[in-house]
């Protein structure tokens, strides 16, 4: 008899599921990568299912079994496909190409149908008395249904390779486009990667220990909590997240179309000077696949520091690259490419470096809160002015004050 709460948590787990995949599917006529947050879940659903098609319907065990068992191979390429698309600079698109990521699920359909056609007496034996039987079909489709798993393991340990290396290159991509990213770093999917690994291991484990020692060492209570909260953390964050970068690209796109005249004009000032001035622009191999010359360059560092002295953009928590590049009428590529080169830093560090300047009078006089002073010189947490301003001058605020107060003594 199946425990009464892994049942619970079966059917919460499903019902979340009925939930959302619905919402998904009605959103991916919009937005297509919607589509395999949709097919995550549903996958994760049917295996839901497992306690309670063994309990209420033991006659249609096998063929539940025999059903269910791709939907595991599904799992890894959905959740990749899925990560893509919201860290995606360009609108993600459904292609031929991506059917390699299914490359398990082909032999696990063929057992899978071998599965269903099994006599009735053999495949209880197997997958529910866990009889060791010696006949030449038995032995061939446990050691087929090993080794998938185990080549299943390898995709889902690359797959979370894979996660984490694009959301290292996606976060790094935030900072040089936004100077807050608070809202915008998918942290949450740090919390689902943990889960998710957790969850595998103590399904592992619960196979080990049961197979071996006829025992369940790791409680399934355990493993079927990790997987309810795997699941609602996807569907309650993925629900609401939005590819940040490709939004922004396509904003981008417009405003270049609308403001290219102007920027335009200002690049041939820029030029107009370089060439008044008499000077040679240096032409180092780092230059040599674009317009913008090291003088160019200079000017363009130039000039972002006196928007940023006189008018005080910093002060704007909103405030982006696309947003300076309106306000200065230069190519964001332009400033892109002179901040990482001229100036040796990111736009998110830029940006907060003119925070963190503008705060330390305010940190010295004491007279306001640290969020207050955080949000009043345009940071949107405190966490993150405490962050920027351990980065920047190795300190927290009040180490800071304290020093500086030392000193004046």
């Amino acid at each position: 008899m199946t425990d009464p709460i892994v049942m619970t948590l079966s059917m919460i787990m499903v019902g979340q599921i009925l939930l959302s995949v619905p919402v998904l599917l009605t959103r991916a006529k919009k937005s297509v990568i919607c589509l395999p947050l949709a097919l995550f879940l549903f996958a994760n659903g049917a295996l839901a299912m497992e306690p309670v098609v063994s309990t209420y319907f033991p006659n249609w065990y096998q063929l539940y079994s025999a059903l269910a068992f791709p939907a595991l191979f599904v799992l890894a390429p959905s959740l990749w496909f899925y990560v893509e698309g919201i860290t995606a600079e360009k609108p993600w698109q459904l292609n031929s190409t991506q059917a390699r990521h299914f490359v398990l699920l082909w032999p696990a359909i063929l057992i899978s149908v071998v599965m269903m056609f099994l006599p009735k007496d053999m495949h209880t034996a197997i997958f529910i008395d866990d009889a060791d039987l010696s006949d030449p079909l038995t032995c061939t489709l446990m050691v087929s249904i090993l080794i998938i798993i185990l080549l299943w393991l390898g995709q889902c340990a690359y797959t979370i390779y894979r996660i984490i290396h694009r959301l290292v290159a996606y976060r790094q991509q935030l900072k040089n486009v936004f100077s807050n990213n608070d809202d915008k770093e998918l942290n949450w999917i740090n919390w689902l990667m943990f889960v998710a690994i957790s969850a595998w291991l103590f399904s592992l484990a619960t196979l080990f220990s049961s197979s071996l020692f006829d025992n369940l060492l790791f409680n399934l209570r355990t493993e079927s909590l990790l997987l309810l909260l795997l699941i609602w953390s996807l569907a309650h964050f993925g629900l609401q997240q939005k590819p940040v970068l490709t939004e922004y690209n396509e904003e981008n796109n417009l405003n270049s179309t609308l403001n290219n005249e102007s920027v335009s004009e200002t690049v041939l000032d820029i030029e107009s000077n370089d060439n008044q001035s008499g000077t040679t622009p240096e032409s180092p191999k780092k230059y040599q696949r674009s317009a913008l010359s090291v003088e160019q360059a200079t000017r363009i560092a130039g000039k972002i520091n006196n928007v940023m002295e006189n008018d005080k953009l910093y002060l704007d928590s909103s405030l982006s690259l696309q947003k300076l590049a309106n306000h200065v009428a230069i190519s964001p590529n332009y400033i892109s490419q002179t901040l990482n080169e001229t100036l040796s830093a990111n736009f998110f560090d830029f940006v907060n470096q003119w925070r963190i300047e503008a705060a330390k009078p305010k940190i010295i006089a004491n007279k306001n809160t640290v969020l207050d002073i955080a949000l009043e010189v345009g940071f949107n947490a405190r966490s993150s002015f405490y962050k920027a301003f351990k980065q920047e001058t190795g300190q927290t605020p009040s180490e800071y004050r304290k020093q500086l107060e030392k000193t004046e003594r």
